[in-house]
């Protein structure tokens, strides 16, 4: 059984025309400023480095310790003369934890001085109507009179300084919240 075949035309295979690929043609880029990603990461990076010196910055700023730029003079007379400006001061500045009373609260520790020096401290304190705790002996001793005071007790620690003329004061306003007005660390010059 043979098939008909058709052996009298030669055929032809044809094969498709193989031509060069085409080059693909480059699209024009067209990138707006804002558009690159090498540029959005410069504004981020520069961003950065001006919050870092503005943290830098804040950091080493010195706080003033009333909030405002003037400072008073000290009293120049032997005896401080109250200030009836401060008294109205220092009730707006009262603490919810420590509230101002009419009578400031104060500490005294034995930081050297001696007993007998420390209960006459007291004594004169709690004669000039300070409320006055004596918490006998502190944990170091100091070569002079250190007085720390809250916010709006200046006045009162110059008051009490001016208590001991003979005696080297360091005065110092610290940020507290605790139970008291005024500190005392009696030292032993």
């Amino acid at each position: 059984m043979a098939r008909d075949l058709d052996f009298s035309r030669r055929r032809q295979v044809s094969r498709p025309v193989v031509t060069a690929p085409k080059k693909a043609t480059p699209k024009p880029k067209v990138i707006n400023e804002l558009g690159s990603k090498s540029v959005w990461l410069w504004i981020i990076i520069i961003l950065l480095v001006a919050v870092a010196i503005w943290a830098v910055w804040q950091s080493t700023r010195p706080i003033s310790s009333t909030g405002s730029t003037s400072t008073k003079p000290a009293p120049t007379s032997s005896q401080p003369q109250p200030d009836a400006s401060l008294k109205g001061e220092s009730a707006n500045n009262s603490n919810l934890l420590s509230p101002q009373t009419s009578s400031p609260t104060v500490l005294v520790y034995n930081s050297g001085a001696g007993t007998a020096a420390v209960n006459s401290l007291v004594d004169k304190l709690r004669l000039l109507g300070y409320k006055v705790n004596n918490l006998d002996k502190s944990q170091f001793n100091y070569d002079r009179i250190y007085i720390r005071y809250r916010q709006g007790m200046r006045v009162e620690a110059e008051k009490i300084q001016a208590t001991l003329p003979e005696h080297l004061v360091s005065l110092k306003e610290v940020k507290s919240a605790g139970l008291f007005d005024i500190l005392i660390l009696y030292g032993s010059k």
